[in-house]
């Protein structure tokens, strides 16, 4: 009896998640960015992370857009769009957007943003990476910043400026995170991408 009890309130602890997903993925593909030159963004991701770009295709003409609310057909907001998808280690793939005469904004949203995002490279060396990315003469935002308790501990973080002006972020923490030490169950790493 006590079995089944026990069962029943892990079941109902579950709730809604034990029904299971409403769409079963393996994981995120690709994330998408808008930046002002392909050309200048692949070269960037390259010489700094490796990242190999395997497709390109466009430009496209563009007939027209949608409204912001996504509800009707206005005129074209650019000219054009080319996309370029790149392989970075063995993380999500990055797809690029250059949208060319746009007129949209070119202001890169500020971290407290609606919809502003970053996107974080892993190295197990964050202080050698600070200083390749100050070799390219690219802007460190302060100093890094290594947790030293909960749920991230170990974890050291810092962000830096693209070439375009788009925030970044250089993580690691090669000896793991504090969470770890409390459950079995374990954030996607590029370190171990088949955890």
């Amino acid at each position: 009896m006590k079995l089944l009890t026990a069962l029943l309130l892990a079941l109902a602890s579950l709730g809604a998640s034990a029904q299971g997903p409403a769409i079963r993925t393996a994981g995120v593909d690709h994330v998408g960015l808008n930046v002002p030159d392909l050309a200048q963004a692949e070269a960037f991701l390259a010489r700094t992370f490796g990242c190999v770009a395997l497709t390109h295709i466009g430009p496209f003409k563009l007939e027209g857009s949608l409204s912001p609310d996504r509800s009707h057909a206005v005129a074209a907001r650019a000219d054009s769009v080319s996309i370029a998808m790149l392989r970075c280690g063995h993380g999500a793939n990055l797809e690029l957007f250059e949208y060319r005469n746009s007129t949209g904004s070119t202001q890169v949203p500020s971290a407290e943003d609606l919809g502003a995002s970053h996107i974080a490279f892993y190295t197990d060396d964050v202080q050698a990476g600070i200083a390749a990315l100050k070799s390219q003469g690219l802007r460190v935002l302060g100093e890094p910043i290594t947790m030293p308790s909960g749920d991230t501990a170990g974890e050291t973080w810092v962000h830096f400026l693209s070439p375009w002006g788009a925030e970044m972020e250089l993580v690691g923490y090669p000896a793991g995170k504090g969470y770890e030490k409390t459950t079995r169950a374990r954030l996607w790493s590029p370190r171990h991408p088949a955890r």
